[in-house]
């Protein structure tokens, strides 16, 4: 009976141990699986952040492209580049057999110091008032000179402040010509073959494929929640009703107005114009372009409201110079934190603010009584004032590096 008893016991004993050992192996096993899963997602990682520095080391080659990164077959990576709107957007896959990371990048390019360019047309520039330019300022011959207007001198010491005056020549520094054309291409593109949007709320990832749809005529965006990777055409008028949200998309459109108190982040193109109503937020990074085509008005245009926040780019281009220039009109108390850009003239009234750079041709400066040709009063350019992460876009031919705009997803 003790024999047997014996037994037993080391039968329970043997059963235990080999749990035990067991469940050691498993644990084992368990983490060395996870070590080298965390060692396949760092050296992932590592090879996403060497993608990233190689689309910024490149100067705009568009498509796809596979990359061997060390000639072992081993650290692959695949990057899509393409131009979304006046900026550049990349794919970027880094893989190792199944395993898989991605990201999706906004690209812009370092802006410039230059506060204000204004063509040279034999004509100086007046400042009257509380009007300050702060930063590095290409201007006519004639320079600038201080001026009484509406009742009031030059209320400041300097005529410039923080920079440096250089001549500008006679029409604005030339721009990228095929990032133009591929927006003109879209503008002129014909949206029968698309679908109709029919929905009120979608989001699009970046990673994913770009989602084209045409609007109805005299389309009006109410009630409606778009984001992502996503582009609206229409042959007609377009109205951005306040109760829409419109986030990373771009709209094509003759003619687009946005109404009072709308806020969002698109990039919005016409050939006509665009009218932006009072009280609106448009966020960074933000595009208000309006390009002369052979569908063009008379009067190309983008007109912005009271109290309007645009942080992005305000555009407008022809490419020759016609007697009735494109124009870009900032209502009463405007705050723009980026770039103004006309191939025209900029129409400015009291209280304007220009947290960046303004290039046009002409100014007319509106008062209550007066409408005056390259005057400037009461408003404020200040370079200095943008945020220093504020990046411009390619189309201006900048040198200046790549940047890290914006992730998406």
């Amino acid at each position: 009976m003790l024999k047997a008893g014996a037994l037993y016991f080391s039968i329970v004993i043997a059963f235990f141990i080999a749990v035990i050992s067991a469940s050691l192996i498993m644990l084992a096993a368990h983490y060395r699986n996870s070590y080298l899963k965390e060692i396949r997602f760092n050296r992932l990682q590592n090879n996403l952040n060497s993608g990233v520095k190689y689309v910024l080391a490149e100067d705009g080659n568009y498509g796809l492209k596979g990359l061997d990164l060390f000639g072992k077959d081993a650290d692959s990576l695949i990057i899509e580049r393409k131009q979304w709107g006046f900026y550049d957007l990349a794919v970027i896959k880094a893989f190792i057999l199944q395993d898989t990371l991605k990201k999706v990048m906004l690209i812009g390019v370092r802006p410039d110091s230059t506060v204000l360019y204004l063509s040279d047309e034999d004509r100086p520039l007046s400042l009257s008032g509380n009007t300050k330019i702060t930063g590095n300022a290409e201007l006519p011959k004639a320079g600038l000179k201080k001026s009484y207007a509406e009742g009031k001198p030059y209320a400041n010491a300097q005529l410039i402040y923080g920079g440096n005056t250089s001549f500008s020549s006679r029409s604005l520094k030339p721009i990228n010509q095929t990032l133009l054309k591929a927006i003109k291409d879209k503008l002129d593109l014909s949206s029968k073959e698309l679908p109709m949007l029919e929905r009120s709320e979608l989001k699009v990832s970046f990673l994913d494929s770009t989602q084209s749809f045409r609007l109805l005529q005299k389309a009006n965006l109410n009630n409606v929640n778009l984001n992502g990777n996503i582009m609206l055409f229409a042959d007609s008028s377009v109205t951005i009703s306040a109760s829409s949200t419109l986030n990373g998309i771009q709209l094509f459109a003759p003619f687009i107005k946005v109404e009072d108190g709308f806020k969002g982040s698109c990039q919005l193109f016409a050939t006509d114009s665009i009218r932006i109503g009072n009280q609106v937020n448009l966020h960074y990074p933000s595009v208000a372009a309006v390009i002369r085509t052979e569908k063009s008005g008379s009067l190309p245009k983008i007109a912005l409201g009271e109290n309007v926040n645009f942080e992005g780019i305000l555009f407008t281009h022809e490419e020759k110079r016609s007697p009735l220039q494109t124009i870009i009109s900032l209502g009463k108390q405007n705050h723009i934190k980026g770039e103004v850009f006309s191939t025209g003239m900029v129409k400015l009234e009291k209280g304007v603010v220009v947290d960046g750079k303004i290039a046009c041709n002409r100014f007319i400066m509106q008062t209550p009584t007066t409408l005056y040709e390259n005057f400037l009063i009461d408003v404020n350019f200040n370079n200095k004032a943008r945020s220093r992460y504020y990046l411009s876009a390619r189309l201006f031919n900048t040198n200046n590096e790549n940047k890290v705009l914006k992730w998406l997803d």
